[in-house]
């Protein structure tokens, strides 16, 4: 491989990307009105700020509707951010935030500074904004990995080296045959490891244990994901584990049980920090007594003012250096420092570097972020599923960017690939193992049989019930009306035999999520989201929603098998997959999920519901 023309068209297509966004944006600016850009759901019109609090040190504020009616902006979610205006007038001291909770009838955002006074004093809209932090990020990666001929073999696809042997040591851990395979080969790496782990087989236990025995060897380990979740799931594991670890990112983008963890709270306790922040409250009492002292008459009053300004920004300039010394201690005594892909990126890891990096879901992510990590370190661990959800791509002229470098280096000498599941009854699990795994996969005893009645999988087929498909005005998302509907009723029966809070609705449309979550409004534990949205999670109950039913044969999303089978792999004990057989069974992968289903006594017409 010509690596220099890969970066190349690597780079061409993060531009692609980068003005698909830019676009996107604009024209949902300039061509929709705001009621529209709310049913595109980059908009949340007529909130009000109804709580006030505080996050690690800024501000945050919570917006809801009138009665705590239900909120749409279905695109804005936690981490995202949002510029609050007013409907009818241009403020030019309009802030942004960070959205850091978002509940169906609430959306709590932080703030880097106190907002102005409007912000809190009646309704405001929250829009969405685009950023291009991460493609200048993604462009920086590319082009120091041009200068980084220490990962230029591998990248060009050539076989890893491993040690002889394991670099130790034993610790004590719970792991299957391929488990302990895959951590044996990851130790020995001398530069790169793939960890294969289909759903359910544990390949962030992998992960952890890999980073465990790193850190008890003295080791600086970098951890990341694409996403906050994948990240602090790995920090809630590490500290479950007595690892020392610390995230590095935005509180806002943090997980409430992660907080304490974070380097901001770290090194808000900090002895070096403590005295900074008395330091600080010095320098303004100084800057205060300085502006009364300007205001007064007589002579002198200007000098003494001018020293006194003089005296503060001593003060704040020692208060720096003690945060900067404080920050420095907190992140070189950590054995793992964790941050998502473009966070690795952050002021407080410039120029720092690591014995071994650990990317989880690297599947997820796009070529040129993974290099974010890879950059960092001498050594490291790629895990993911290459037969899950790919990264996101929005461009249809980028689409090769959704290859990951996890995808395109895969190979058998590189890489352990686990096999068996600890999530699924194995009825859930036997069609995506066959289908999609070669039929590799194993349910682990504990859950080949746990289910919670007697018919762990359900498929109902809609076909003749004239339950159609249609697209809702002023979106490019699917609705289907009746499939909702028998959705719904499906959930009302599961709670006879559990809590809402373990049972999940999952569709790969927004506007089917959103009408489901309206039918089921009544239950406010019970999640109700996008294919998208619940990746590497799992429930006891899950129904799914296909939604298309045409006589066209269009699929759409539910043509994507990587993104169904997340959906068909998330339940534990049962799974009820619903949509019209007529449709989805122009393409094999549902002929063939409805032929197993009627097989093992599972297909179910929706005229006996």
């Amino acid at each position: 491989m010509d690596l220099e023309q890969h970066f190349a068209r690597l780079g061409a297509l993060l531009d692609r990307e980068r003005a698909a966004e830019k676009e996107r944006f604009a024209e949902a600016r300039s061509r929709l009105s705001l009621a529209q850009r709310e049913a595109r759901g980059i908009a949340l019109v007529d909130v009000e700020a109804v709580e006030e609090g505080g996050l690690a040190g800024r501000t945050l504020l919570t917006f809801a509707r009138a009665s705590d009616r239900e909120l749409g902006g279905s695109q804005i979610g936690v981490g995202s951010i949002v510029r609050v205006g007013l409907r009818r007038e241009q403020r030019d001291d309009a802030p942004t935030g960070v959205v850091a909770r978002r509940q169906r009838s609430r959306v709590a955002v932080v703030f880097d500074e106190p907002p102005p006074s409007f912000v809190g004093a009646g309704r405001v809209v929250l829009e969405l904004q685009a950023s291009s932090a991460t493609h200048d990020r993604l462009s920086g990666a590319l082009r120091r990995m041009a200068e980084a001929r220490r990962w230029h073999a591998v990248l060009r696809g050539e076989p890893p080296r491993f040690e002889s042997r394991a670099r130790g040591p034993e610790l004590e851990a719970q792991l299957n045959d391929e488990q302990r395979a895959a951590l044996d080969l990851a130790d020995r790496a001398q530069d790169l490891t793939l960890v294969h782990g289909p759903p359910g087989t544990g390949k962030t236990t992998v992960l952890t244990e890999v980073i465990r025995r790193a850190a008890a060897r003295g080791e600086k380990v970098l951890a990341s994901a694409p996403s906050n979740l994948a990240v602090d799931n790995l920090v809630e594991r590490l500290v479950a584990l007595g690892v020392d670890a610390v995230r590095v990112g935005h509180p806002a983008r943090v997980l409430p049980a992660v907080i304490e963890h974070t380097l901001d709270r770290r090194v808000a306790d900090h002895p070096s920090a403590r005295l900074a922040a008395g330091l600080v409250d010095q320098a303004l009492r100084l800057r205060a007594d300085a502006r009364k002292r300007h205001r007064r008459r007589g002579p002198g009053r200007f000098s003494e003012s001018r020293a006194q300004e003089r005296e503060a920004r001593q003060l704040l300039a020692e208060a720096r250096e003690l945060e900067d010394r404080a920050e420095r201690e907190v992140l070189g005594s950590a054995q793992v420092v964790l941050a998502t892909l473009t966070g690795i990126e952050s002021q407080a890891l410039r120029g720092r570097k690591f014995d071994l990096a650990v990317v989880d879901e690297a599947t997820q992510a796009v070529e040129p972020a993974a290099y974010l990590a890879l950059l960092r370190a001498d050594r490291a661990v790629l895990a993911g599923d290459h037969l899950q959800l790919p990264p996101t791509v929005i461009s249809p002229e980028a689409q090769d960017l959704s290859l990951s470098l996890f995808e395109r280096l895969v190979q058998p000498a590189a890489m352990v690939s686990l096999a068996e599941q600890h999530r699924m009854n194995e009825q859930i699990m036997r069609y995506p193992s066959d289908a999609l795994y070669q039929g590799k996969l194993r349910a682990h005893p504990a859950v080949a049989r746990h289910a919670i009645d007697a018919a762990p999988f359900e498929v109902i087929d809609t076909a003749g019930r004239g339950f159609e498909e249609e697209t809702p005005q002023d979106s490019d998302s699917k609705l289907n009306e009746g499939e909702a509907e028998l959705a719904a009723a499906e959930v009302r029966k599961l709670l006879s035999l559990l809590p809402a809070k373990e049972i999940a609705v999952i569709s790969p449309y927004d506007a089917q999520v959103q009408r489901i979550r309206q039918l089921l409004a009544d239950l406010p534990d019970l999640e109700v989201d996008t294919v998208d949205g619940f990746q590497g999670r799992e429930k006891e109950a899950v129904v799914v929603s296909l939604v298309r039913s045409n006589d066209r044969g269009e699929l759409g999303f539910v043509a994507d098998i990587r993104r169904i089978n997340v959906a068909l792999t998330r339940a534990r004990k049962k799974l009820i997959v619903i949509g019209d057989g007529a449709t989805v069974t122009r393409h094999p992968f549902h002929e063939g999920l409805l032929k197993y289903a009627q097989q093992i006594g599972a297909w179910r017409s929706a005229w006996d519901r």
